[in-house]
């Protein structure tokens, strides 16, 4: 059998994980590399896994894999630097711009700075926590400004006080429009916006493929160098789709059949 590391923290192991660990375990060896009990032995680079997989982007996950990836040439899916560019949007967003992606305009101020659109989001810099968006709406003149609550946490005293915020301009959109990746696959979803409705999941439906979607988000994902990944669009009122966010370590629970997708595509990296 194939040996597959996992390397997850608690919040993923004790949430996202159930199904996926159960499948693969019958088709694999897996180790297991929780962030929370792990100490990096930096003596200890005798890895005998045939691929890695990173279910998590906390610091020092990053650090392992990073430590995999120096010492070894074992596959690690997803690779150090493809989560710290997925979690850092003013970063991603300024490298996906540059390769032709389609990305709301943004910005990132310092939080004494007004914003420099007249409708906007507000989100963290670095999305690298697993706590759940949560919204602060205002309304001006019929001009809506919203701001993530992790942002403002991020922005005025919580582990890395940036004292900045980064803006993004908002997207007027009926649909939000998730596109999962698990290696050449890809899978098709729309929902009502979450500022509509938070239950994202009481309104998503799976739908065809969208030839532009796929497109645009073989590039993004390919840009930022991930093998596993989802992607967020929404679509102005004159057609055009913009990526709003691009995430490492998506929740493959929500495709039909995601943790055997997940588990049979690493099998067949291991394997090669």
């Amino acid at each position: 059998m194939v040996k597959i590391g996992l390397i997850i923290d608690n919040y993923h192991f004790e949430r996202k994980v159930t199904e996926f660990l159960k499948y693969i375990k019958s088709k694999a060896d897996l180790n297991l590399y929780l962030e929370e009990s792990y100490l990096l032995d930096l003596s200890n680079s005798n890895f005998n896994e045939d691929v890695f997989f990173v279910k998590a982007k906390g610091d020092l996950v990053l650090s392992l894999a990073k430590l995999i990836e120096r010492n070894t040439s074992i596959p690690v899916i997803n690779s150090s630097k493809s989560i710290w560019l997925a979690f850092n949007r003013f970063l991603n967003s300024t490298l996906l711009r540059k390769a032709g992606v389609n990305v709301p305009n943004f910005s990132l101020n310092p939080i004494t700075h007004s914003a420099p659109f007249s409708e906007y989001i507000v989100k963290n810099v670095a999305d690298q926590n697993n706590y759940a968006f949560k919204a602060i709406i205002e309304k001006n003149k019929g001009k809506l400004m919203i701001k993530d609550e992790r942002a403002i946490n991020e922005a005025t005293g919580g582990k890395e006080p940036y004292n900045y915020y980064y803006y993004q301009e908002f997207i007027k959109s009926k649909w939000e429009y998730k596109i999962y990746q698990v290696g050449e696959e890809l899978f098709f979803y729309k929902q009502i916006p979450i500022l509509v409705n938070p239950d994202k999941m009481k309104s998503r439906i799976k739908i065809d493929e969208i030839a532009e979607l796929r497109e645009i988000a073989i590039k993004a994902i390919e840009c930022v160098g991930l093998k596993i990944a989802s992607c967020d669009f929404l679509q102005s009122k004159n057609g055009d789709y913009f990526l709003t966010d691009i995430n490492s370590s998506p929740n493959f629970n929500y495709i039909k059949n995601g943790p055997k997708i997940v588990a049979d595509y690493l099998i067949s990296q291991a394997k090669k």
